[in-house]
This record gives structure tokens, C-alpha cells and sequence, in this order.
């Protein structure tokens, strides 16, 4: 748990470092606006492209029932949530970020450092595969739910060929046949892009959250409500959900985790991409990657206890 503790007491501090750069001005809307789409179509698939590239070859038979598991976890949870917004919100024009926010968490910036301390980097393979489900339905539902079709914005085949979706394709691709000792002239310009898709997106938190006042940054109650729902409430119920498709304890454990953890930084980019005020979905996601300090420990804690009930092989 101390592990747990201090990656995201890290992560804090990197957020603060954005919030400082912005009041230095270091940072901007502009540069945020520029860094988001950066991020999004180069540093984000470098990364998922080069969690591929290790030493050790995963078992390619875990693909497809993780990907079973990750596809049906987010078709219900992102239906449910789409209604469930109305709880929090009665602005139409919010109803879309709130049932962003309940749906998509942080998994690739906090998920993976999280999962490596808690099972070791070995699962980061099964934490990849899951989120193959969380990118192929963020980058194509995420923009559009929004931004709202009120912009003329509606779904299009081409997300599928999107740099994100292209290297998901491409890693599982790797995964299933067997690829391995690539040369470091490819492997390393990529680990390298990749490494900065964490502080860069948490630097953008940062500086959206030092161009709000001081009373927007401590929210109000729809955005605290939002904030237990996401963190304590939404993990247990994939956590039984996943007991309906597998009886893999680290199957079941890992999706819980990844649903526990804080609003999708990638949320603040598609506002800032899509033009509209970015300030609520901000404020949330500082309160919640501030309150996921305690709640992911103590998710853990509680779902290796279930598991002794209902997965005890």
C-alpha cells in the first residue's frame, strides 16, 4: 500500500507543477489546447505501442477473454452511466461530461503505474488488453458524448483507423504473434515518446485547474457525489459483473482496479479540442485524483477480501 501511497502522491505533485506553470506563464489555453492534441495522437500510442516491446512475451491465450471482459464491462457501464448523468445534473449541456466521467477513468496515465505496484509488471499485459475496450470506446463515444451533436459531431468508421486505435491493433497484433527482441532504434524513440504522456497530461490538469477561482477548484456537491460514485461505488459493480464472464482472480481484481481509479484526464483535452468550457470536467478530475489516494487502497484491499468469498481457488 505505501507503494500505492506514493505514486499518487507523485502524480499530485506533477498536477501542481502544471498549476505553477500557468500562474509562472509557462502555460496557457493555447499550449494546453496544442499539448492535448500532442498527446492524444503521438505520445499516447507511443506508449501503448511500446508496453508491447519488453522482455517477456505475454500468454496470447488471455487475449481474447480479456478482451471479452473489457468490451462488455464498457458497453454496460458506459449505457448505464449515459442515464445515470441525470442524477447529478440537470443542465443538458453537462449531461454528456458527467456520463464521460462516470464512465472512462484514468487508466492509461494512473491505471498501469498502479497495477505494476500492486501485481507487478507482469500484469501490465492484462491491463493493456483491457484497455484495448476503454480506448476503442473513449476515442470514437468520448468526443462525440462531449461535445454533443449539436456541433454536427456524429460517429465515423475513420476513429477506427485513429493513431491510438492503430497502435492498439498493432499491439495485440505483436501479442498474438509472439514478436519479440526488437531493435532499441525502435523500441526506445518510442518508450521515450511515450514517457511523456503522464506529465504531460497531468500538467494540463494543473494549469486548467490554476485558471479557475479558488472557489471553482473546491467544486461543489454534484461534483463530490460524482467523485464517491466513480471511485467507490462503480468498482464493486464491475467487480461482480466480471464474476459473470471469469472465474481469474487476476482478471477479475485488475478490471475492478482500473474502474477504481480517477476521471479520465483525456476528458479535459477532447473539451479544450471540442471548444467548450473545460472548468467542470477539470474540477472534477482534481477532486477525484486527489480522493483516489485513499479509495484505491482501500478498493484493493476490500476486493482481495471478496475474493477469498467468491474466488477462492
Amino acid at each position: 500500500m505505501d507503494n500505492i501511497f506514493l505514486q499518487m502522491g507523485i502524480l499530485f505533485l506533477l498536477i501542481l507543477a502544471g498549476f505553477i506553470c500557468h500562474k509562472c506563464k509557462l502555460m496557457d489555453h493555447e499550449f494546453d489546447r496544442m499539448l492535448s492534441n500532442f498527446i492524444v495522437k503521438v505520445s499516447c500510442p507511443a506508449l501503448v505501442l511500446s508496453s508491447t516491446m519488453g522482455d517477456q512475451i505475454p500468454d496470447r491465450e488471455l487475449v481474447v477473454p480479456l478482451l471479452g471482459v473489457g468490451v462488455a464491462t464498457y458497453f454496460v457501464i458506459g449505457l448505464v452511466s449515459w442515464f445515470a448523468a441525470k442524477l447529478f445534473t440537470k443542465e443538458q449541456s453537462l449531461r454528456g461530461e458527467f456520463a464521460f466521467m462516470l464512465t472512462f477513468g484514468n487508466v492509461s496515465f494512473i491505471g498501469y503505474p498502479v497495477v505494476a505496484s500492486l501485481f507487478g509488471t507482469d500484469a501490465i499485459f492484462f491491463a493493456s488488453v483491457l484497455n484495448f475496450a476503454n480506448a476503442i470506446f473513449i476515442y470514437s463515444l468520448g468526443p462525440i458524448v462531449i461535445a454533443g451533436r449539436s456541433n454536427n459531431n456524429k460517429i465515423s468508421p475513420l476513429f477506427l483507423f485513429s493513431p491510438i486505435m492503430l497502435a492498439s491493433y498493432a499491439a495485440i497484433a505483436i501479442v498474438l504473434i509472439g514478436l519479440k527482441d526488437f531493435p532499441k532504434l525502435v523500441s526506445e524513440p518510442l518508450s521515450m515518446l511515450g514517457s511523456m504522456t503522464v506529465p504531460g497530461a497531468l500538467l494540463i490538469i494543473g494549469s486548467s485547474i490554476a485558471q479557475m477561482p479558488l472557489r471553482g477548484i473546491l467544486g461543489t456537491a454534484n461534483v463530490y457525489a460524482l467523485s464517491l460514485c466513480r471511485l467507490l461505488i462503480l468498482p464493486f459493480a464491475v467487480y461482480f459483473f466480471s464474476l459473470l464472464f471469469t472465474d481469474s482472480v487476476q482478471v477479475v481484481t485488475i478490471n475492478t482496479v482500473l474502474f477504481a481509479m480517477p476521471i479520465a484526464t483525456l476528458g479535459i483535452m477532447f473539451c479544450l479540442i471540442a471548444g467548450k468550457d473545460e472548468s467542470t470536467m477539470a474540477r472534477a478530475t482534481f477532486i477525484s485524483t486527489v480522493f483516489s489516494m485513499i479509495t484505491i487502497p482501500c478498493v484493493t484491499t476490500v476486493v482481495n477480501f471478496l475474493n477469498t468469498i467468491f474466488l477462492p481457488g
